[in-house]
């Protein structure tokens, strides 16, 4: 794998490439320091959830990138939001299975991106750069998201700004969080367009996509937050 380190950082002359162990480790004792204060608790070491809240749950999390760095995302795992694995309609409604619907994914140059092949020392620093700062623009939007029509505007922010890393669309989650956030709140016809497009981009079954669409009626009929 040198080949990949020389090619990230060609004037590098050594590296010092942490193992997943080792990463993990220091990840979670950063993320130790700053999350379990605000209600969050680690369902591992690179994601931490807030545990038993419904429908939604903050979540921050470090996701690894194809070269050995990372970038912090965070925002809402929502109860009444599918996600769509094995061609099926599936949930993700507990503690240890929440994953990001409201997506906040800075886009490039706003937060830094720590690395692991520069050995401990490195990872540390890059980390005490890194996390304070995404932190406090994590709880701002936690802030802004703590009712289902803040969460829309959210992720309405998300898609006409594009203040993502990636566009929109890029993203299996934040269109069906768009959909089911807008059924909630009424507007059923933004909910089925968006998930009539969304089944087509993504070439769903017949099936799934009359789910989706009877699951977002359904979601239109409860009663928001």
């Amino acid at each position: 794998m040198e080949w990949l380190y020389r090619r990230i950082d060609p004037t590098a002359a050594q590296f010092d490439v942490l193992t997943a162990g080792e990463r993990d480790t220091i990840v979670a004792s950063h993320l130790h320091e700053l999350l379990p204060a605000l209600g969050l608790t680690a369902i591992n070491p690179r994601t931490w959830v807030e545990t038993s809240a419904h429908p939604g749950r903050r979540v921050f999390e470090l996701m690894l990138l194809k070269d050995a760095a990372m970038r912090a995302r965070w925002g809402f795992s929502l109860d009444f939001v599918p996600h769509i694995s094995g061609g099926r309609v599936r949930w993700h409604r507990s503690d240890t299975a929440a994953m990001l619907d409201v997506i906040v994914e800075p886009s490039m140059g706003v937060l830094p991106e720590p690395t692991c092949i520069h050995g401990a020392a490195r990872l540390h620093n890059d980390l005490r750069s890194l996390l304070p700062a995404a932190v406090e623009r994590a709880k701002e939007t936690w802030r802004r998201g703590e009712t289902e029509r803040g969460m829309l505007a959210l992720v309405r922010e998300i898609r006409e700004l594009h203040t993502n890393y990636f566009p929109f669309q890029m993203y299996t989650q934040l269109p069906l969080a768009y959909s089911f956030l807008s059924a909630r709140l009424g507007d059923l016809v933004s909910a089925e367009s968006e998930l009539d497009h969304y089944a087509s981009r993504l070439k769903l079954g017949d099936d799934v996509a009359a789910k989706l669409q009877e699951l977002a009626r359904t979601c239109a009929s409860l009663k928001p937050s």
